[in-house]
């Protein structure tokens, strides 16, 4: 409950201190920036937020499997800056998460204005792979996007729990 609160307080007023976007943009290639800077204040924030907790989690990594673990975290909701996001769409998707799945469907596939919200939060992924694809990142740096929140390896599943916590 307090993480929602928290979360519904910065997505209204984001602040990001310069020296965190100096930081993210240090693991990052000039492709990799592009994506990331794209990003609206609010998920850059929250991509910084879990790329530290992997950090800090000192998962026993291969140096080129923490470097694709960590540019994915940077990146993992890029697909998201195809729409604009408004803060009543994510307090909106938030609530629908409690709703029944067919709910969800049946308003995802309609033409409303209740519609696109709820496609982005399910294509976000795909849309983000497809992003990274096209900047030309590595193959492992756009499959994590793609699964970060359906994960398939174990690097996933690191992502997924680190993006689930914030």
């Amino acid at each position: 409950m307090f993480y929602r609160v928290r979360q519904f307080i910065q997505a209204f007023h984001p602040q990001i201190d310069s020296s965190k976007i100096t930081w993210a943009l240090n693991y990052l290639s000039p492709e990799a920036t592009t994506l990331f800077l794209k990003q609206s204040k609010t998920e850059q924030l929250h991509a910084i937020e879990v790329t530290q907790s992997i950090i800090m989690a000192e998962h026993p990594l291969a140096y080129s499997d923490f470097q694709s673990l960590i540019t994915a975290a940077l990146l993992h909701d890029c697909g998201k800056s195809i729409i604009s996001i408004r803060l009543w769409h994510r307090v909106y998707i938030v609530l629908m998460q409690k709703m029944p799945v067919s709910l969800w469907t049946r308003l995802e596939q309609g033409h409303t204005i209740l519609a696109s919200p709820l496609k982005m939060a399910t294509q976000h992924a795909l849309w983000g792979e497809r992003l990274a694809q096209k900047a030309g990142l590595d193959p492992k740096v756009c499959r994590l996007i793609r699964e970060h929140h359906s994960p398939q390896t174990d690097l996933g599943r690191i992502l997924e729990q680190a993006d689930n916590a914030h």
